[in-house]
């Protein structure tokens, strides 16, 4: 059986018809741009309001099926063994999974024992997959009964910049989150893009038309034009 779904054309202009299989109803799908919603939630060191939390502060929300589990153990002891970098970077942690607070606080101690990383930061009981579901956490396809591994970074003004999604068998990589991060950083401090494979220090876009004296004030370099639609910086800090 196939639907009519948004009446979508392909390129000879017939209509595109979908499974019903593929309908999706929900109340809220997050994107970049968004301002994140409140909520309230159990964690290991105790209720926890999200806003009145993160106020002032970058936000690495992420999600990861259950505690318990050889993928997420190695996960959790990663984004833990960075703890100086997110506070250099004034980022909090904060893990979502429906396993309950008792699991989690043991889990933790055997994270501690095999990787010898304290978890320091708050790991929040989703009780019923609620959260997970309304944050598209939720991928019937990949699991039906876990939440797969999805990141949110948000910004202090609670406005989501960044959206990872991986299956649940793949750990995240965490020093490509920190990559993301810095990049956006820098983009609200100087405006400037990265291009492909970037590293904090590398070379940068300067997709706008902006003064050489501004370059030079926030890089300490003059830019490069290498083409009509490509300017980039060295910088030298």
């Amino acid at each position: 059986m196939s639907i009519q779904f948004f009446a979508p054309r392909g390129a000879d202009n017939q209509i595109v018809k979908l499974p019903s299989t593929l309908r999706r109803t929900v109340r809220w799908l997050p994107q970049i741009g968004d301002i994140f919603p409140d909520f309230n939630v159990e964690t290991t060191e105790g209720p926890l309001n999200f806003w009145k939390w993160a106020e002032g502060h970058w936000v690495h929300l992420f999600s990861h099926p259950a505690a318990n589990t050889p993928v997420c153990t190695t996960e959790i002891a990663s984004i833990a063994s960075y703890s100086a970098a997110w506070k250099a970077a004034n980022v909090k942690n904060l893990a979502l999974t429906g396993s309950t607070i008792e699991e989690q606080t043991q889990w933790h101690d055997d994270i501690a024992r095999l990787f010898g990383v304290d978890v320091d930061f708050p790991c929040a009981q989703d009780t019923g997959l609620r959260l997970s579901k309304l944050f598209g956490m939720m991928h019937e396809k990949e699991a039906e009964a876990w939440p797969i591994r999805k990141s949110f970074l948000i910004d202090p003004s609670m406005r989501l910049r960044m959206i990872f999604e991986y299956p649940v068998f793949i750990g995240r990589r965490t020093d490509e989150i920190m990559r993301v991060l810095h990049a956006l950083q820098m983009r609200d401090e100087t405006g400037a893009a990265t291009p492909s494979d970037w590293e904090d220090g590398d070379i940068t876009i300067i997709p706008d038309d902006r003064p050489e004296a501004h370059v030079w004030r926030d890089f300490g370099a003059n830019s490069t034009r290498l083409s009509p639609y490509l300017r980039v910086v060295q910088p030298t800090g």
